[in-house]
């Protein structure tokens, strides 16, 4: 029971007055989509190593810590040893080691900028500089979906749980035996899956709720329930 807990703060915005938080919402975009890219784009040595060395400098100024790059990072970094093992079966250890980590370290360092995006922007910054270019519908999805992130982190985690507690074998240990990869898909992808169906309809009837497709029924009773994302967290 030690771990639980531990992702249930990944992602989502918490608030220090650092200067990355003072920050406009579309300048951090504009920066986080820059680092995405140019780790796609890597291709030195030392690319890789100097753009994880930046974002974990943001981490620092913007207050969140080594215990919040911890939670952002550990959900992604078990990518890693599965994209390695791939490359090993099929290439060998002398072709397949080098460029299985690269791979793996680019995802890691695609998404831990939009993960610190997500932890220093208010919904209300995102929703207000978004609502300039794009039309208020899809600012509202588009929000929703970047909500959704931690909401689902939170399932993840209470999910892996419950499946260890009945003898399956998913923790991040666990995961590094192909053999066990069996389990990762049967016990925490299709529940997983299951609840990302039923959390989609309930968003469904929120956005009916809030008038942006009068088209279709009227709303039911249930709508006036579906939960809806904030600054922090969904409920």
């Amino acid at each position: 029971m030690k771990e639980y807990g531990a992702l249930h703060n990944a992602f989502q915005f918490q608030y220090h007055d650092s200067p990355i938080h003072r920050l406009g919402g579309g300048w951090k975009l504009v920066f986080a989509l820059a680092l995405s890219a140019a780790a796609v784009a890597a291709r030195g040595p030392w690319t890789i190593p100097a753009i994880l060395a930046v974002i974990m400098v943001l981490y620092g100024v913007a207050r969140l810590g080594i215990a919040g790059f911890w939670g952002d990072v550990r959900l992604f970094i078990i990518q890693i040893p599965i994209i390695v093992a791939l490359y090993l079966i099929r290439d060998g250890v002398a072709k397949g080691l080098g460029p299985g980590l690269k791979i793996g370290f680019q995802i890691l360092l695609f998404f831990l900028p939009n993960a610190l995006f997500l932890r220093t922007t208010r919904s209300s910054e995102i929703m207000a500089g978004l609502k300039k270019i794009m039309p208020v519908s899809l600012v509202f999805i588009i929000i929703t979906s970047l909500r959704f992130v931690p909401f689902f982190v939170r399932e993840i985690e209470e999910i892996a749980l419950m499946q260890r507690l009945r003898g399956a074998s998913v923790a991040p240990r666990d995961l590094i035996d192909p053999r066990n990869w069996k389990d990762l898909f049967n016990c925490l992808f299709i529940p997983l899956l299951v609840r990302a169906i039923k959390t989609a309809e309930e968003a469904a009837l929120s956005a009916e709720a809030r008038g942006f497709d009068t088209r279709r029924r009227p709303r039911s009773s249930s709508a006036q329930d579906a939960a809806s994302p904030d600054d922090e967290q969904i409920k």
